[in-house]
């Protein structure tokens, strides 16, 4: 394993880091998820998320090389669309993060609750983990990356075991063989399921805030994504085939369906330890990350100058969001989604600025063109869009009179 000293991480010490910065409430739920929702058409939505992300792999790999040191999304929206576009870009992943982060704990705390059978475990196992993840982040990368390490070496050597137990397990009184060939249905789940499915790999743009850390991040950041990128999906893809084998598509639980799989006492113990194994790196993974985005956005006076330190923003703020959710549990898959949407309305405002800012060349219009799907996917789920479009509203109305007040100083 390579050293990370003030050279900082080489590629294969670097995957683990990217595998954690996606794994955690995504892998836990939506393979049971998306194959609730979908149907026949659950694989043929995992294709369709895993083909969007290469060419913003592509575009996050350029914006590292505009500027490698935390702040490169903002950078590229800035240059391609104006300041005050960029300075709205880390204001929206504070809500992103605020709402899925404590929504993914939770889902980890479900999974406790009912894989070891403890009443009311999910929002403490909710709160213990944000908790942790906040501490973590304020003692450095050499503490998140040993968790990281650890976390991802548990959830890989759970996921196959899961794969096999579910595969070479089932018995009579569940499917043996699940129809994953799309139908007449295939349109209408289609796009709704891939903004669902999304939520799993909206995190690989997070080593865009940390590639500082990386030893060469404009020549590693890309190799090291995809590499993380192909492990999750894989993942994702098999246990939602595992899940369908296992349950018949009536009775999955869309939040904890991979208690499911295998109903032999130890396997979900072992799953909701792995659940807050999985949850915990994807939250110190996110919390340092945002903690970057938050003190740059202090620094540049897009947020107010006397805003709390970003570890006590953060934690007030998951506070919140952790209170609504937990008094609200139904509402959990439609606060990924909701997520996701904002996940989506960022991608699209960066594939933007990345085609003003470069013009338009081969690897830009293949950028270009998935602006057209994610813009369906928007419409078609509805309501779910709605916290995307409002954040996104907000932010830019705030930096824009953050602006308006700076130049009336000047």
């Amino acid at each position: 394993m390579t050293g990370t000293g003030h050279r900082g991480l080489g590629r294969v010490a670097a995957i683990p880091l990217a595998f954690g910065s996606i794994a955690g409430s995504g892998i836990l739920s939506l393979p049971s998820a998306v194959y609730a929702e979908t149907g026949p058409a659950s694989l043929l939505v995992w294709l369709l998320s895993g083909v969007l992300c290469v060419p913003m792999l592509v575009m996050f790999r350029d914006t590292v090389r505009l500027s490698p040191n935390g702040d490169a999304l903002q950078a590229l929206v800035t240059r391609g669309l104006g300041d005050t576009i960029g300075r709205a870009m880390p204001l929206m992943f504070l809500f992103v993060v605020v709402l899925g982060l404590p929504t993914g704990c939770i889902v980890a705390g479900r999974y406790v609750e009912r894989g070891l059978g403890v009443p009311g475990a999910t929002g403490v196992v909710a709160a213990a983990l944000l908790l942790t993840a906040l501490l973590i982040s304020a003692h450095g990368a050499g503490a998140k990356q040993w968790t990281q390490l650890a976390g991802s070496a548990a959830l890989t050597v759970t996921g196959v075991a899961l794969v096999l137990l579910g595969t070479l397990g089932s018995s009579d009184s569940h499917p043996t063989s699940v129809d994953l060939v799309p139908g007449t249905e295939t349109a209408e789940v289609l796009l709704p399921g891939v903004l669902l499915a999304f939520w799993a790999f909206v995190g690989f743009e997070n080593l865009t805030f940390l590639a500082r850390e990386l030893r060469e991040p404009r020549r590693d950041f890309l190799p090291v994504s995809i590499a993380a990128l192909a492990l999750y999906g894989f993942f994702a893809v098999a246990l939602t085939v595992t899940v369908a084998l296992s349950v018949p598509r009536s009775d999955v639980d869309p939040v904890a369906g991979l208690l499911q799989i295998a109903q032999t006492p130890p396997v979900p113990v072992i799953v909701a330890v792995v659940a807050v194994s999985a949850m915990l790196i994807n939250a110190a993974a996110w919390v340092r990350g945002l903690g970057t985005v938050l003190s740059l956005a202090t620094a540049d006076g897009t947020l107010p100058r006397r805003t709390p330190a970003p570890l006590v923003t953060m934690g007030a703020l998951f506070s919140v969001t952790l209170a609504v959710l937990l008094s609200n549990q139904h509402l959990t898959v439609d606060a990924l989604a909701a997520s996701s949407a904002v996940f989506v309305l960022i991608y699209a405002v960066c594939i933007v600025g990345y085609v003003r800012l470069y013009g338009f060349t081969v690897r830009t219009a293949a950028g270009a063109l998935l602006l057209v799907v994610m813009a369906a996917s928007l419409v078609q789920s509805g309501t779910r869009s709605l916290y995307g479009v409002a954040v996104a509203a907000c932010c830019l109305a705030w930096c824009a009179g953050r602006r308006r007040r700076a130049r009336v100083r000047s």
